[in-house]
């Protein structure tokens, strides 16, 4: 059973990457995920950066008042975007795993 729908002309492009384009295009797919895993991680490591500390200690940090006001907008605001990239970063490990496990 085929994991996506190929249009017939797309097919034709991609069939001259390798064996078939189903597994190409997941190939492609992956390569993608990757590239938005790298920025995510850069992303995080900036956070890490700024604040000179792992996203742990830094919500460890946050909730003692270590940092100052946990509910001042630029740590409110840091505290949400790191929490999300954490999970952006979960989730595409997920998938990533499991478009692996397909190949």
């Amino acid at each position: 059973m085929s994991l996506i729908k190929i249009e017939p002309a797309l097919r034709d492009m991609i069939h001259g990457f390798g064996s078939d384009a189903e597994t190409e295009v997941i190939k492609i797919f992956n390569k993608g995920l990757r590239v938005l895993l790298r920025e995510c991680d850069e992303e995080i490591m900036d956070m890490e950066i700024k604040y000179g500390t792992s996203y742990e200690e830094f919500k460890s940090k946050l909730d003692s008042g270590e940092l100052g006001d946990p509910f001042s907008y630029p740590l409110e605001k840091d505290a949400m975007l790191w929490d999300d990239l954490m999970a952006e970063k979960r989730l595409r490990l997920r998938v990533i795993r499991e478009v692996e496990e397909r190949l």
